[in-house]
């Protein structure tokens, strides 16, 4: 009897010392459990998952390059990371769902981090501060209408655009209003993205013949300088991989030898893809009887079958100079399907790969 109560003891004490270690009290580094179960493992991403769920926590990744991407409208996706140096640059891109809100709360019940998303594609979004701790992150999405594919949350170690090649356009849609990413060469782009809704304003009226139309979001890239003598100049992204076989983005451009998009590999052209989205023949290129093509965004895509899996740029080149002729673009992303308006693409070489 007295073995047998000695054994039940032994039980309890067991399962209280169980039940003290899964509860978290022993942690070191603010929140990292000495569980063997319990690992800080190199740069992950999350993909595919489902609307309202929380992602299994039994692995602690290191928030020094952490990447988190969820294609589900209206979801909340709860994971966590370790910091393990002082500060983090947060890229965040709402995506599909055209908002997003991000929570980070440290393993010292902090708030870090208390932002809603509203660019559609990828952009610095914060910068996060604080001790070597875990990081509780909810990563919540709305309702959808956005573009730029998932919503996502890409952490770094720094504030400024790494020097990498990302698996994605880095700032593709410029919606924080910056070149944030890209090169700009001479006058033609300016020093930041054309603002549409302020273009569009009753009164600035900064458009050749109507309004903006169809625009990819907020900002684009330009050289249309309100109807006043336009600038040569070239604009050049960050360097991705081309790791879908297609790239999709919207323009406005005339049609002009001194105007195209390149696909650029080891600095030199690869691909050169050359527009006239002036084309009277396009759809609701009247309107009213009014010519309105000037200011239609059209879909444009070139492919990169040629380049598959090499490390590459955009360069936007516009080296004409005149009124009629400019460009603009913007919402640039990679894609598994083409989304070409038939009977814009005036152009199209590529070049041999190596």
């Amino acid at each position: 009897m007295k073995r047998f109560a000695v054994t039940i003891i032994v039980i309890i004490i067991l399962a209280a010392i169980l039940a003290y270690v899964e509860s978290g009290f022993l942690l070191t580094h603010h929140g990292l459990t000495t569980s063997a179960a319990t690992t800080v493992t190199a740069a992950t991403t999350i993909s595919g998952v489902p609307a309202t769920t929380t992602i299994n926590r039994g692995t602690l990744y290191d928030c020094y390059s952490y990447t988190l991407s969820v294609n589900k409208t209206n979801s909340t996706t709860q994971a966590h990371c370790l910091l393990t140096t002082n500060s983090i640059g947060i890229w965040a891109a709402a995506g599909d769902a055209d908002t997003a809100h991000l929570l980070v709360v440290g393993a010292n019940n902090g708030t870090y981090v208390n932002q809603t998303i509203s660019y559609n594609c990828t952009t610095f979004l914060t910068e996060l501060t604080g001790p070597k701790q875990v990081y509780n992150i909810t990563f919540t999405t709305g309702a959808g209408g956005g573009s730029c594919g998932q919503s996502m949350l890409i952490f770094n170690s720094t504030t400024s655009p790494p020097q990498q090649a990302y698996n994605f356009v880095y700032n593709g849609n410029f919606s924080n209003g910056q070149y944030t990413g890209w090169n700009a060469s001479g006058a033609g782009f300016g020093t930041k993205p054309f603002n549409i809704t302020y273009a569009n304003n009753a009164i600035v009226k900064c458009y050749l013949s109507s309004p903006w139309n169809s625009s990819p979001g907020q900002y684009v890239a330009s050289t249309y300088r309100c109807g006043t003598q336009t600038a040569p100049g070239n604009l050049t992204s960050s360097e991705f991989i081309a790791n879908k076989p297609f790239l999709n983005f919207k323009i406005v451009s005339n049609q002009h030898g001194n105007i195209y998009v390149e696909i650029l590999r080891n600095g030199s052209p690869a691909i050169v893809a050359a527009y006239n989205t002036f084309n009277l023949s396009l759809p609701n290129s009247t309107i009213k009887g009014k010519n309105v093509t000037t200011s239609i965004f059209r879909n444009a895509t070139i492919p990169l079958t040629t380049v598959a899996g090499k490390i590459v740029r955009i360069r936007l080149v516009s080296s004409s100079v005149g009124t009629q002729y400019f460009m603009l673009a913007g919402g640039f992303r990679l894609s598994d399907t083409p989304n070409q308006q038939r009977g814009i693409l005036i152009n199209l070489t590529m070049y041999n790969s190596t």
